[in-house]
């Protein structure tokens, strides 16, 4: 019993001594695990490291502790970017683990402090492709073995490293990476006087497959012979943009031949060769020095100062001429374009024009009709202002049927033509923006496949009827295409621009067949019409309530449209259904205020209409009777006026009076009057002989209601005509000036003087026998008739308060 009892307690006791075992086991097996799990955190922590897909991306490596050794599995393509941590050298050793096997694409960027890359930094990624060591300014040496054990890379970057020394990178690259396809060196040459490509870089690049090159931002660069000879006419993607180049002798007259495989070409701002492209040579087009260019990049190639105009008329020797696929001549001080090609040959290979920043003043429909495959045109950035008043801008586009997006953005257009796109159906894009449109309504009855116009930034007051309509219409039509409505990605067209070949984002892709790859822009296309009416000077009021309900109604997709705003009387507000309510109760009241100001206004208008009546009928009815009383006093017997008018006039200019100024006065008057009298005194006539002068202009003034003088240069020398203006004033009478035009009266008497300033007057002129009057006949006549009235009236006044002086008073009874 006691036996049992002990191998039971021994048997406890190994079953105890077991599971103590195992629970160490696990514990052990815990804390390590806690233990790489709590690196793992803060390696993740240090170096703020994210997954995106396959993407790895580690923004803030300071330390050689901050480099992940470990990856998730799924992980390709790894993104390591630094402070200014880190000295001397990148540690070796880095990639070594099973994980980082699959990396295909490896970018290490802005190590500022990295002075050396040594030989066994890349071991471990025996699968990479695409490797990147960029902006690590400090960078001197690349070890030559460096690239023993990444075989398989395709596509190098070396850019931005400005201490590199390019012989460096040579020879790490002599029988190494057989397989490269593209090169960059952007922008390394600070530490060098020139980048010289020559026998070395030949050395570097013999036995591989490189097609793309890109030497882009290096100020001055050496080509010599060797390079002309065995890597330029390999290439299909050269870019020497922003850079010097210092040719060969010679080269001009080889481009054709180095530059026969090449797809893309990026000469921006390349001083080397200035337009050949269009080179002109005896009125005929030159083949092309780029027989299979698809992309060429020729912005900036002209001083910014110049100003290039092209007025050309040429013809095609042959059909065989090609054109690229896409063509940039931006900021190349171009404003005019005037280029007529003679002939049917028509280039169908061009898609893509950049015209942009050129000051363009004039392009001709011509030249775009050459280009009938057209489909993105950017005109931004010029002043086609100029020529918007000009017949032809209403053409510009009416040969390009393929158009689908065109850019006039920031032209200072202050209107455009209604029938600018009648012509273009296929129509996606138009971009308007930053313009001075004040008004806008253009025809988009063709353009019934149009998704996104962009009106941005002008000074539109608001849309106008016709222009919602359209846009309705257009809506209308695109719906009834599909059931399915997608929402509008709500993306602003210069991001667009930014995004489209014309943006001039191209980039080589190793996992692509080997052609060069561009970002998709037309992704960013909604799929129905879509505007952009931000930042516009649009007004709230009664006058734009259509155009506020259509804004915030419509199913019109308006890119921003809760941030819309207008001007509501001095202050602007945003655009929602509070601000159409106030709008609306304002409109009704100031409706209101408005019938009752039009009835005041028509009763107002009413009686001043009333008024006007009555006053012309007075007035009408005291002519008539001025004119009896004139009829009275001058035809009665006893009477104390026997003329109308003394004529006053001198001897010398008698000829002209007596034919064109008196028989003039006498068949109106005689007319007006219905009279044969004569009523017209003059001196000829009735001054009695045998009188002194004097005393005879006195008596027929005093039998005369008005004094006409004909005032002439001779008049105003003579004593006699002199002495008739002064009885004139004498006697008060009113007097009605006739004067010869341009005499000069300067040295006329003093009285003379002040019956011209005091009198309006009538001029007249006899040119070669021909005499001209102003006024005409008729009002200077009925001046005179008005004189004659007021002075007949005058005298009557007179002659009754002198009666009434006479009365004798009559004596007070007592």
């Amino acid at each position: 019993m006691a036996f049992a009892s002990k191998q039971v307690l021994i048997n406890s006791t190994e079953n105890a001594i077991q599971t103590f075992d195992r629970t160490a086991k696990i514990l052990r097996r815990i804390m390590y695990l806690s233990i790489v799990l709590i690196v793992v955190l803060i390696c993740e922590a240090n170096s703020a490291c994210t997954v995106n897909g396959i993407n790895y991306i580690c923004s803030n490596i300071a330390t050689r502790s901050d480099f992940p050794l470990v990856l998730p599995r799924h992980i390709q393509k790894v993104t390591l970017m630094g402070t200014h941590g880190l000295d001397e050298a990148f540690p070796n050793g880095l990639f070594s683990h099973k994980t980082w096997a699959n990396v295909s694409e490896l970018s290490i960027l802005k190590f500022t402090n990295i002075d050396i890359i040594e030989k066994g930094f890349l071991h471990g990624l025996e699968e990479l492709k695409v490797i990147s060591i960029s902006a690590c300014t400090d960078l001197r040496v690349i070890d030559q073995d460096i690239f023993y054990s990444t075989p398989n890379i395709e596509e190098l970057h070396l850019d931005g490293n400005t201490r590199l020394n390019l012989s460096r990178v040579e020879a790490a690259l002599i029988d190494k990476l057989s397989n490269l396809r593209y090169l960059s060196l952007t922008g390394i040459q600070a530490m060098e006087r020139h980048l010289v490509l020559g026998d070395n870089f030949v050395k570097a690049l013999h036995a591989k497959n490189l097609s793309c090159l890109d030497i882009s931002g290096n100020n001055v660069i050496i080509v010599e012979n060797a390079v002309v000879q065995d890597v330029l006419p390999n290439l299909k993607y050269l870019n020497l943009s922003h850079s010097q180049i210092i040719a060969p002798g010679g080269m001009d007259n080889m481009a054709k031949s180095l530059f026969k495989n090449i797809e893309l070409l990026d000469l921006t701002g390349v001083q080397y060769i200035i337009l050949q492209y269009l080179s002109q040579e005896d009125h005929t087009f030159k083949v092309a020095e780029f027989p299979n260019a698809m992309y060429l990049f020729l912005r900036g190639m002209v001083d910014q100062t110049a100003k290039v105009m092209y007025n050309i008329k040429s013809r095609f020797e042959t059909c065989d001429i090609k054109f690229p696929k896409m063509f940039d001549l931006s900021k190349n001080s171009l404003t005019h374009l005037n280029i007529t090609f003679i002939g049917d040959c028509r280039p169908r290979e061009l898609e893509t024009v950049n015209l942009e920043s050129n000051n363009m003043e004039y392009i001709s429909p011509n030249f775009l009709s050459i280009f009938p495959s057209l489909k993105i045109l950017d005109l931004s950035n010029n002043l086609l202002m100029k020529m918007q008043d000009v017949e032809e801008f209403s053409d510009i586009f009416i040969q390009n049927k393929d158009l689908e997006i065109v850019f006039l953005r920031n032209n200072r257009l202050t209107f455009v033509p209604s029938n600018l796109f009648l012509s273009n159906s296929k129509l996606l894009i138009i971009d308007l923006s930053e313009n001075e449109l004040a008004y806008f309504n253009i025809n988009l009855r063709s353009a019934v496949n149009l998704k996104l116009i962009n009106l941005r930034r002008n000074r539109l007051k608001s849309l106008s009827a016709s222009m919602m309509e359209q846009f309705d219409s257009l809506l209308w039509k695109q719906n009834n295409e599909s059931n399915l409505r997608t929402p509008v990605i709500n993306t602003l067209l210069n991001e667009f621009h930014d995004k489209s070949l014309i943006g001039k984002r191209y980039r080589y892709g190793y996992n692509a067949s080997g052609d060069i790859q561009f970002e998709e822009s037309h992704s960013i296309i909604p799929l129905y019409v879509t505007t952009d009416i931000l930042e516009n000077r649009f007004v709230c009021d009664c006058d734009t309530l259509v155009f506020m309900e259509w804004i915030l109604f419509t199913n019109i997709d308006i890119i921003n449209k809760t941030v819309l705003s207008c001007t509501h009387g001095n202050n602007e507000m945003f655009l929602n259904n509070e601000l159409i309510q106030m709008v609306q109760t304002n409109c009704r009241l100031a409706s209101s205020i408005g019938i009752g100001v039009a009835s005041a206004i028509a009763i107002i208008i009413s009686i001043l209409t009333l008024a006007i009546t009555i006053r012309q009928r007075r007035k009408s009815k005291r002519h008539n009777q001025d004119l009896e009383n004139l009829k009275k006093e001058i035809f009665q017997d006893n009477i104390h006026f026997k003329f109308l008018i003394f004529l006053s006039y001198c001897s010398r200019d008698a000829q002209i009076v007596e034919e064109n100024i008196l028989p003039s006065l006498k068949s109106y008057l005689r007319e007006t009057f219905s009279t044969s009298r004569d009523i017209v005194c003059t001196g000829e006539s009735d001054f009695v002989p045998g009188m002194r002068i004097i005393d005879e202009i006195h008596r027929c003034i005093n039998k005369s209601l008005v004094v006409v003088t004909v005032i002439t240069p001779a008049f105003l020398q003579s004593r006699w005509s002199q002495a008739e203006c002064v009885a004139a004033v004498d006697r008060h009478r009113q007097v009605v000036i006739l004067m010869k035009k341009h005499t000069d009266t300067s040295s006329a008497i003093v009285t003379i003087q002040n019956l011209i300033g005091q009198y309006t007057r009538g001029t007249w002129s006899d040119n070669e026998g021909v005499f001209v009057i102003r006024p005409s006949w008729n009002i200077i006549c009925e001046g005179i008739i008005r004189a004659a009235s007021e002075e007949l009236r005058k005298y009557r006044r007179h002659n009754l308060i002198k009666s009434a002086e006479d009365v004798p008073l009559v004596e007070e009874t007592v």
